[in-house]
């Protein structure tokens, strides 16, 4: 995913996965190397005598098809991230710029024409669609129309990344609540 950490779901399901395949493993050495093999004949005769059996290795199987499916659709479907996205090329010359870069870019266009402290942006590079998701979070200093001011910073952020920089925006998160007193602000 390129550098960019899993959600806790992902994780606990791959997780999950990866014990299910390393149980599999064991129990298929065992049954490969075991020397008294007549435990698991007798295992694998109540599997296929038994109604409880049977609906345990309907499930088993239903579950391994499923995921699978998820698997599939995973690699199919999903948008390929990266830490670097090619902005232009031609036949001699290839172009990238770093995500880290573009979050810098945005960052500073966003503290010299508005009034925010504390920026943070967060955003994922789609490496096949030359697109990026932008989550932006920040405080108000001045209180200001908050509606006009997420649609000027809306139209500055695209304008910045489509014109200059040759990303589309796919989404784009806007966060912004107002300064408090005592709050800590970063300013850029």
């Amino acid at each position: 995913m390129g550098g960019d950490e899993l959600p806790a779901w992902k994780k606990s399901f791959v997780i999950l996965v990866g014990l299910l395949q390393i149980v599999i493993g064991i129990l298929v050495i065992l049954h490969t190397y075991y020397f008294d093999l007549s435990q698991f004949y007798s295992l694998n005769q109540w599997l296929s005598d038994t109604e409880d059996g049977q609906l345990l290795l309907l499930f088993s199987q239903v579950f391994i098809v499923l995921v699978g499916f998820i698997f599939l659709g995973t690699g199919l479907f999903s948008h390929r991230t990266s830490n670097q996205l090619v902005i232009f090329q031609d036949h001699t010359n290839r172009l990238m710029i770093d995500r880290s870069a573009v979050e810098q870019n945005l960052r500073l266009v966003l503290s010299k024409e508005y009034d925010i402290a504390n920026i943070d942006i967060k955003l994922k590079l789609l490496k096949n669609k030359r697109q990026a998701k932008v989550k932006i979070t920040g405080k108000l200093i001045n209180e200001t129309d908050l509606d006009s001011l997420e649609k000027d910073i809306s139209k500055t952020i695209q304008t910045n990344l489509e014109q200059i920089l040759n990303i589309g925006v796919k989404h784009l998160t806007l966060k912004l609540s107002p300064y408090s007193e005592g709050d800590k602000v970063t300013v850029i």
